[in-house]
């Protein structure tokens, strides 16, 4: 079985620096525990942090989607990881380089890079490609080393490239954070994708599920969600993950509802124990809605109202876990942030 997933961040993040994934993994935690793995599955997810001993950051920002390689050795369960993100360059090119080295030495595959943006596999006798672009403003570098916001030319170009494969897939991190739903033009970009020849789109970035269309018989999966992150909001906390396989040579495409628990790592969950504001049923049909911009928008700043709200709590209810320096550099980069 193939096995697509969404946002993976093996370190602390803003709000957790001192307490977080990271943290836990430093101290022997294992973010896969919950999950098995069959030896002929592969499987492929978003890697949203820096791997690297090195950054050009100082202080709380150093420490921060940050992770040393050393503390990774031990972890073997993604085979293919996205790199084209807006966390993948937070610590400089150095850091960058750094972080595709370690991918290499871990003979694991990646994508999404300006210079490797595709990346090919075999599996049941087909060749599948995966590529993957971001559209999401890039805030740590003047010249990212990752595929960020092609033109249409571009992802022609590229597409040429790949289309004798058997099966092609394009991982997309777009769209705007904790929205249950994705916008008109993301709409139009998968479906002219689906018609330029691609079977498979997988949406990344909002940080929560959102909703799927078949569109000509293939799936457009609009946002998996997080898979391996902490997040305060419910809303961040119920992922999935898509199940692709082969049977008489056609693609066949399911889902297991995953949650990320109080120790920010993912279990599988049972469709009955999920809200039905985070399944599929509902989420489906908030994509055919077709509202204004000025709507979506507006809908856009509630959901991260909502967010901003969760953190105030989170920050307070965790205060006796920070560093004294560290909440107080929290504090005033989330004002920053914030304004």
């Amino acid at each position: 079985m193939i096995k697509l997933v969404g946002d993976i961040n093996f370190t602390d993040g803003f709000f957790d620096t001192g307490f977080g994934i990271g943290s836990s993994i430093k101290k022997g935690g294992s973010p896969f525990k919950y999950l098995s793995k069959n030896i002929e599955d592969i499987w492929i997810g978003n890697l949203e942090c820096v791997v690297s001993t090195e950054s050009n950051k100082k202080g709380i920002y150093k420490k921060q989607f940050l992770i040393e390689p050393s503390y990774l050795d031990s972890i073997h369960f993604i085979d293919i990881y996205n790199v084209a993100n807006n966390h993948i360059m937070q610590h400089g090119e150095v850091a960058y380089n750094n972080t595709t080295r370690f991918l290499e030495k871990k003979n694991l595959h990646y994508f999404g890079c300006s210079n490797n943006k595709t990346t090919t596999f075999q599996y049941k006798g087909k060749k599948i490609a995966v590529l993957g672009f971001s559209q999401r403003d890039e805030k740590f570098s003047k010249n990212p080393k990752y595929w960020y916001n092609p033109e249409y030319t571009e992802i022609i170009t590229e597409f040429n490239k790949i289309k004798e494969n058997d099966f092609k897939i394009a991982y997309l991190h777009w769209g705007n954070e904790f929205i249950d739903r994705p916008y008109n033009d993301q709409k139009k970009l998968a479906r002219w994708m689906v018609d330029l020849g691609f079977d498979l789109i997988i949406g990344l970035h909002p940080h929560v599920l959102q909703g799927y269309e078949i569109y000509k018989g293939k799936y457009i999966y609009y946002s998996l969600g997080n898979f391996v992150f902490n997040m305060p909001l419910e809303s961040t906390r119920y992922s999935c993950i898509v199940n692709l396989d082969f049977k008489n040579n056609q693609p066949v495409l399911s889902e297991q509802y995953v949650i990320i628990g109080t120790d920010n790592f993912p279990k599988l969950i049972a469709d009955d124990d999920v809200p039905i504001s985070y399944k599929f049923e509902y989420l489906n049909s908030k994509i055919i809605e077709d509202v204004e911009n000025e709507v979506y928008y507006n809908k856009v700043n509630h959901f991260l109202n909502n967010y901003r709200k969760a953190n105030y709590k989170f920050i307070i209810q965790n205060l006796f876990n920070y560093r004294l320096k560290d909440v107080i550099n929290i504090f005033a980069d989330y004002i920053k942030r914030r304004f």
